[in-house]
C-alpha cells in the first residue's frame, strides 16, 4: 500500500492537468504490451502495436517490462504533451541518475544485462534509447493522440464539475476505483495497492498534488519531484470504445505515407522520420517529396539535415483523418 499523507495546504494546491503527459502515456503503453490481459478497448490496439514492434525499440521496452517499476527519468517532471520537448528532458538526464535508477535493478536481475551500457551513461546507449522511444511513440501513441487527449480532457471536465458541485473531497473520493480516500478532521490519506506489495508513506508537506489523468496507465503511480508538487498519475475510467487510429487517412494516402505525415507533425528531419517508422532515409525522403508536392508539408535545409513541417492544409487533413471514437 502506498499512502499519501496530505494536509490542508496540499488540498488547496491540488490541481488536475488538462492534457495528457506524453511520456507517461508512452511508458504506460510499453507496460501494457507485457500484461497478461488488457481492457477490451485496448485489445486491438495491443495487437496492432505488437505487430509493428521492431528490434530498434528494444532499448526502451526493456525498461517497461516490469509491472511494478519504471525508472523515473523516462517520465521527467515536465509532464508535457509535446513529444520532442519531453524527449529533450530525457536526453538531459545526468549520468549519475541513470546509474542510481538502473544499477540496483540490474544487480537484482530485474533488467537484462544489455541495459548495462545505459546505466553507465554511455553515449551510444543514450542515443539508442532516444531513438527507441521515438520509434515506439510513432506506432503506439502518436496515431491515437487525438483520442487520448479527448478522453483525458473529458475526465478532467468531470473532475471540474465535481469540484464545483461538491468540493475536493468528492473529487478525490471518486477519482479512481484503484484509489482509497480517507478524511478525518485535519488528517487526509489517499492510498492505493502497490504492485510490489510494499508499505510506503509519502508526505508532500504542503507542496500540493498534481493529478494526471492517463489513458494507457494500468494502475496509479506517484512521481515525487522534491522541487515541485507531488505527481499522482491515475488511470481514467475504461472506455467502451475501441481505440482507433487515422484509418481514413491511410486509405487515402497509403499506410506509410499517412504515417510519415503524422510524424512530420513533430517537425523532424528526414532521418528522424526514417528512424521513427523503420523505413530507409531514401523512402522517407520520397514520401516527404510527394507530400510536399501535394502542398501538405514544407521542407527546408538546416545544415546537413532537411527539416519538415506541416502546412495549414496538411495539419487540417491530419486532424480530419483521425477517426473520432465510435
Amino acid at each position: 500500500m502506498l499512502t499519501l499523507h496530505l494536509n490542508a495546504t496540499d488540498l488547496s494546491r491540488t490541481t488536475v492537468r488538462s492534457a495528457p503527459s506524453v511520456l507517461i502515456e508512452l511508458a504506460a503503453a510499453g507496460q501494457r504490451l507485457f500484461q497478461a490481459t488488457v481492457p477490451e478497448h485496448l485489445a486491438q490496439w495491443r495487437a496492432r502495436t505488437r505487430a509493428a514492434l521492431r528490434p530498434a525499440m528494444r532499448p526502451y521496452l526493456d525498461l517497461c517490462r516490469l509491472a511494478w517499476w519504471l525508472p523515473d527519468f523516462v517520465t521527467p517532471p515536465g509532464l508535457g504533451s509535446d513529444f520532442r520537448t519531453s524527449l529533450d528532458e530525457v536526453a538531459a538526464t545526468p549520468v549519475e541518475r541513470l546509474a542510481a535508477e538502473l544499477r540496483p535493478r540490474l544487480d537484482a536481475g530485474d533488467l537484462p544485462a544489455r541495459v548495462g551500457p545505459l546505466a553507465s551513461g554511455e553515449a551510444a546507449a543514450r542515443r539508442e534509447l532516444l531513438a527507441a522511444m521515438t520509434a515506439f511513440h510513432a506506432v503506439a501513441v502518436a496515431p491515437y493522440w487525438s483520442t487520448v487527449g479527448a478522453a483525458v480532457q473529458t475526465d478532467r471536465a468531470v473532475r471540474g464539475h465535481a469540484l464545483v458541485d461538491a468540493g475536493i473531497d468528492r473529487v478525490l473520493r471518486d477519482l479512481s476505483p484503484h484509489l482509497s480516500w480517507r478524511s478525518a478532521g485535519s488528517t487526509y490519506q489517499l492510498s492505493y495497492e502497490c504492485a510490489f506489495g510494499t508499505e510506503l508513506d509519502v508526505v508532500p508537506d504542503g507542496r500540493g498534488v498534481t493529478l494526471v489523468p492517463a489513458y494507457f496507465l494500468p494502475h496509479p503511480c506517484v512521481l515525487d519531484d522534491p522541487a515541485g508538487p507531488l505527481v499522482l498519475a491515475y488511470p481514467i475510467r475504461p472506455s467502451r470504445r475501441e481505440l482507433t487510429t487515422a484509418r481514413p487517412l491511410a486509405d487515402l494516402l497509403g499506410r506509410t505515407r499517412a504515417a510519415v505525415l503524422g510524424v512530420i507533425a513533430d517537425g523532424p528531419s528526414t532521418s528522424q522520420v526514417a528512424r521513427a517508422l523503420g523505413i530507409s532515409v531514401a523512402s522517407a525522403s520520397q514520401h516527404a517529396s510527394t507530400l510536399r508536392a501535394a502542398g501538405l508539408v514544407t521542407s527546408h535545409r538546416n545544415g546537413v539535415a532537411v527539416l519538415h513541417a506541416l502546412t495549414p492544409l496538411g495539419a487540417q487533413l491530419l486532424r480530419a483523418g483521425r477517426v473520432s471514437p465510435r
